[in-house]
């Protein structure tokens, strides 16, 4: 059985596919379409899984953006989350 996970399923550790792009999560349980991000610079992020408002990044620092501010700090590093985009009408292999 796939698991699917979904804005309100997702939380520490993504161990299924992401319910809006259809990726797998990395082997260190990071959501598939934002892969790693610098270390040094980001603890943990969130694509938002189709949702735009629950995409987070977390600093070292314990400062946290959400959001559209989130997103666009996860473009500006290199990588487009898929909640960036608009939903297809069923998940593919790429956000």
């Amino acid at each position: 059985m796939t698991r699917l996970y979904t804005p309100d399923l997702a939380g520490s550790g993504q161990f299924g596919i992401c319910a809006h792009c259809g990726l797998d999560p990395t082997p260190e349980g990071r959501d598939g379409c934002i892969g790693t991000l610098p270390e040094h610079i980001v603890m943990n992020a969130c694509c938002g899984h189709g949702n735009r408002r629950q995409a987070y990044l977390q600093y070292w620092t314990g400062a946290v953006i959400r959001g559209e501010d989130a997103i666009e700090k996860m473009q500006r590093l290199g990588v487009e989350p898929c909640s960036s985009t608009s939903p297809s009408a069923s998940p593919s292999a790429s956000c």
